[in-house]
């Protein structure tokens, strides 16, 4: 595809993605936009920006910045349209819950007009903030987009960030991130576009540039989509389309833990390059499409990995005669497992001796002419939806009056806007049911909060289904024996609770689904830290009596810290945990499983301490399914009770713990340890590198394929509108801080 050619698809794709929608309730498609709120500074008519093109806007701006910082007058900065001129770096020092908002990128442009190589926004020691709906046009002249880099100097610990709806075109760099060697982690790159990025569209810096989430963003001939090669750090990949990539669509020097799910590479040199190291790097390639690669070599990896590449469709070009299309190898010491992908060329895979390969096909490029081409999300319209505002500082009762007005107005999606600020909750708050109020806030954390300062258990907020309410940017903090945020009546056939940027920090429990048959709770970029028990799924009535419903929980990526109970499974119930970094103490628990039930846990980091009393995962009498691909685990699993009916399969691991398994079962557990390695071996004498763990149990084709089917039935979703009658209950950047519960999921009314 020739570029004026791949310039008129992305405008196509543009256009679908962003056409006008019937605003009167949600979206057909995604979700929208709301704001500006009379709460939130603007850049022309607070601080005299001009926004025409010509005039420097670099003062005005700056200077925003700082007010917006400061938090006295507003947590949020708002650029009207308009194309704003900059000469220096704009700069966001050591703060907490801002926000950086523009109308709309196609509108609303940074330009620069400095000197060469300048760098157009410096994010330092900055998170839980967002940068949106901009465009940053480095003219051809600047390097550097935005520089999320921590200087160390003052907090913070730069993480939660988001970059959503934004433009990054003509730079040498779009994000780079950890260049100052310390931070850049769990941030959000959502919905972004980046064009004619020389070097990288998305670089990381150093080894604590972790959990780098890309989802539904668009890479158009820039060198390398998305690299840690210029540092170090760890990413994840989901449903983005890379074209013409002069270099690779992705690269790796520095190992970590990297997932590249359902993304699509049209005629780039190649899709994945993996440099040669004699050091581990946990590896889940899946579900991807590669049409036309210029290299013959799409997908290169050499290092020890593990590595799963499964499911993915390579269509070569048509004058490529033979392989190798994949090439996993590292002078005979990789793993890897390479099940289900589509090649178009004989002799598509060459691999060391330590993989599995089976049902992978070969068929003729032109059966693959008719491949689909994604049409990513665009730009979040705005619908100016009717808006009801709270008075700073009101009290339960005022709120409730603002909600019920508003209430009144359902059918039309309408607004009860927080402005910055805390309000102090006496009483609880309800949401009626079937209605579609949108609750939003100026920022989670510190810019808009609810606090419970009622008695008793509240909860701070009720919404009642069948449901289509919405929550953004905003604040929960209860009491030690408060629910903070409580669903009910929530499990209507096909109803859905989606949670993007979901945290929950300290209390007891912080997402409990509470016998959901036929719900689907689905998290993005969640986070749980320093709970008693972070999420708990418990089955709903079918479950229990072994007839599962399509109720199930995923958490597609997230980070958690120092709970005792990560993730508990009961009742029959169904958890998935996928790309999760977590990390413990001597008393912590990734998951808790007994009775029946299935869990599966996929491309996570688990870093608890070796050797303690408690261990990484735990199974007690259970008889269900429990499923473990493409993980790091520093410590144990312990398998314990009654084993006579419990299925284990452990797949592509990487284990600081050797042996890793510990199981006292009677009758045994049917447990299978398959292409998996460990750094803490005899014959190691380092820890830079690893070695391959002895195989448990012998490779069966039925029974892999049976315990990863649930699995590979999970595929990102692209929100729509459900029906009426149903539940469609959206969390968009929502904290919840201490409680007895945080979110708690209820089948049932109460």
């Amino acid at each position: 595809m020739g570029l004026k050619n791949s310039f008129i698809y992305f405008l196509l794709c543009f256009a679908l993605s962003s056409h006008a929608q019937n605003p009167g309730s949600i979206p057909r498609s995604g979700d929208e936009f709301v704001g500006p709120f009379k709460s939130w500074l603007n850049a022309k008519d607070n601080f005299g920006a001009k926004g025409n093109g010509v005039s420097d806007d670099s003062n005005a701006l700056q200077t925003a910045f700082d007010a917006v910082a400061k938090g006295d007058r507003g947590t949020i900065l708002y650029l009207p349209p308009g194309t704003y001129l900059i000469t220096r770096t704009l700069q966001m020092n050591y703060h907490i819950n801002v926000s950086i908002i523009g109308a709309d990128p196609a509108n609303t442009i940074i330009k620069w007009g400095g000197p060469a190589h300048g760098t157009m926004m410096l994010v330092n020691g900055t998170a839980y903030s967002k940068f949106n709906r901009i465009t940053f046009n480095g003219n051809r002249v600047a390097n550097v987009g935005v520089e999320q880099s921590w200087d160390f100097k003052k907090p913070n610990f730069d993480t939660g960030n988001e970059y959503a709806d934004d433009v990054f075109t003509d730079l040498v760099f779009g994000i780079n991130g950890g260049n100052l060697k310390y931070g850049f982690a769990e941030t959000t790159i959502l919905r972004d576009k980046f064009i004619r990025i020389t070097a990288a569209g998305v670089s990381l810096g150093n080894f604590n540039a972790l959990d780098i989430w890309i989802r539904d963003s668009y890479f158009q001939d820039c060198g390398v989509g998305v690299t840690n090669t210029y540092g170090a750090g760890n990413f994840r990949l989901y449903h983005n389309l890379f074209l013409n990539s002069t270099i690779s669509d992705i690269s790796i020097g520095n190992t970590g833990g990297f997932s590249v799910r359902d993304n699509t590479s049209i005629g780039s040199k190649q899709f994945f390059n993996a440099r040669g190291s004699a050091n581990p790097a946990i590896t889940i390639i899946q579900g991807n499409t590669i049409i036309d690669p210029i290299n013959t070599l799409a997908v290169t990896i050499n290092n020890q990995g593990p590595t799963v590449f499964m499911n993915n469709i390579i269509r070569s070009r048509p004058l490529a005669m033979g392989g190798p299309v994949a090439q996993f190898v590292c002078g005979g010491q990789s793993t890897s497992y390479i099940a289900g992908n589509v090649f178009t060329v004989p002799n598509p895979v060459v691999a060391d001796s330590d993989h599995i390969e089976y049902n992978d096909r070969v068929v003729s490029a032109g059966s693959l002419n008719s491949l689909p081409r994604p049409i990513l999300p665009g730009t979040e319209p705005h619908f100016n939806r009717q808006i009801f505002e709270v008075p700073a500082g009101a009290s339960a009762d005022v709120i409730q009056t603002v909600i019920n007005k508003a209430a009144l107005a359902s059918g039309s999606r309408p607004i009860v806007h927080f402005s910055y600020g805390n309000y102090n909750i006496a009483a609880t708050l309800y949401i009626p049911k079937n209605s579609d109020i949108q609750l939003v806030g100026d920022g989670y954390g510190k810019a808009t909060c609810l606090t419970w300062n009622g008695g008793g258990v509240g909860p701070i907020l009720v919404i009642a289904g069948p449901s289509k309410a919405t929550l953004r940017d905003i604040s929960f903090k209860g009491s030690a024996s408060s629910t903070n945020i409580l669903i009910t009546n929530a499990d209507q056939k096909g109803s859905r609770v989606y949670l993007q940027e979901f945290i929950q920090m300290g209390g007891n429990q912080g997402l409990i689904v509470d016998q959901l048959d036929h719900t689907t709770v689905l998290g993005y970029n969640v986070e749980f830290s320093g709970l008693q028990k972070a999420v708990n799924v418990i089955g709903g009535r079918l479950a229990a009596a072994g007839r599962p419903a399509e109720g199930r929980t995923i958490i597609y990526s997230g980070a958690e810290s120092s709970n005792r109970i990560s993730h508990e499974v009961t009742n029959g119930a169904n958890l998935m945990v996928q790309d999760t970094w977590y990390e413990g103490g001597n008393k912590s628990t990734f998951a808790n499983l007994s009775g029946n039930g299935l869990f599966v846990a996929d491309g996570d980091r688990i870093s608890t301490p070796q050797q303690t009393d408690v261990p990484s995962v735990v199974m007690k009498d259970f008889s269900g399914k429990a499923v473990f691909v493409a993980n790091n685990f520093n410590d144990r699993f312990a398998v314990s009770g009654n084993g006579s009916r419990a299925k284990i399969l452990a797949i592509g691991l990487m284990t600081e713990d050797y042996p890793f398994v510990a199981d006292t079962t009677s009758p045994k557990a049917n447990i299978n340890v398959l292409l998996s390695r460990t750094r803490n071996h005899p014959t190691i004498l380092n820890r830079t590198g690893s070695n391959k763990v002895q195989k448990l149990g012998a490779f069966n084709q039925k029974f892999v394929a049976d315990m990863l089917a649930d699995m590979l039935k999970v595929q990102p979703i692209s929100l729509s509108a459900l029906p009426d009658g149903v539940s469609d209950i959206r969390f968009y950047r929502v904290m919840s801080t201490g409680g007895a519960k945080g979110l708690d999921i209820e089948a049932g009314s109460k």
